[in-house]
């Protein structure tokens, strides 16, 4: 466990919790594949000085051991490894969510839980205050807009076929109810709170505006060609915004990246 009077050394096998980690304001000595990480924009920023161990449930033990962890952070996803890992050093394993759990909720009850395990749960409340207190600040804007009556799907686009979809479970989904915008996607999702669907499962709520997270610009000009595409009520009605790239299972960091990316999709300005 963590030692009194030096930063902790954290190994940690999930890019989620290990945002988490950095927000808390601890750098981990390793991270599975870091360059996936900065590929898709988590944040807060991961040090090029953290060490790549290996796959997110493939690590390479040789490598952890050598780092001389205090702490291995994994998910409950992570329990085929949880046996080889707990003789390398005391593990995290993040709760696991609750049946139909809000992902921004189960993004905080994680935040806490390894505040914990860090031994900095003061620092874990100031976090989720401030974070709470800009979901705030962004709901009140929207509000104060007009924008929150309409239902927004949001989405990553994977092809001209396919899409990544975000349901109430997921991260992003928590956060559109956090800053009271509807999520239009209410069917079933994945244990992450995603969904790949086709393009044609999106037309039930024909009001419903899009919201596309790290669209590449090649995509959009096929999807601009695609008739597919062009038949879905928000693309008719010019209802299609677009926001950056970031981590979907990005934690409570995440929450206020997507937060502030919708307020200026739909306002036009931050809070």
């Amino acid at each position: 466990m963590p030692v009194a009077g030096r930063a902790p050394r954290v190994v940690v096998l999930d890019w989620g919790l290990a945002a988490q980690v950095l927000a808390l304001g601890v750098t981990p000595v390793g991270v599975a594949r870091p360059f996936w990480y900065r590929l898709l924009a988590g944040t807060p920023d991961m040090p090029e000085s953290v060490v790549d161990v290996g796959l997110l449930f493939q690590p390479n033990f040789e490598v952890v051991q050598a780092l001389r962890p205090d702490l291995i952070v994994v998910t409950p996803a992570h329990g085929a490894l949880v046996d080889s890992l707990s003789r390398i050093a005391p593990l995290f394993v993040a709760p696991p969510a609750h049946a139909h759990e809000d992902g921004y909720r189960l993004a905080q009850r994680r935040a806490r839980a390894l505040g914990e395990a860090l031994g900095r749960p003061e620092a874990t409340t100031q976090l989720l205050e401030r974070t709470d207190a800009r979901m705030h600040a962004v709901r009140a804007r929207l509000t104060q807009r007009g924008v929150t009556q309409r239902p927004i799907y949001l989405m990553s686009p994977i092809d001209t076929r396919l899409t990544h979809v975000f349901g109430r479970e997921s991260v992003f989904g928590g956060t559109l109810a956090a800053v009271g915008l509807t999520n239009a996607w209410a069917r079933p999702s994945d244990t992450e709170g995603m969904a790949q669907i086709d393009y044609t499962q999106l037309g039930a709520q024909s009001s419903a505006s899009a919201m596309l997270i790290g669209a590449r610009a090649g995509l959009l000009d096929r999807l601009g060609q695609s008739p597919l595409w062009q038949a879905l009520p928000f693309v008719r009605g010019a209802r299609v915004g677009q926001l950056p790239m970031m981590l979907p299972t990005g934690g409570t960091p995440a929450a206020v990246k997507l937060a502030d990316a919708l307020s200026v999709a739909l306002t036009g300005a931050t809070v």
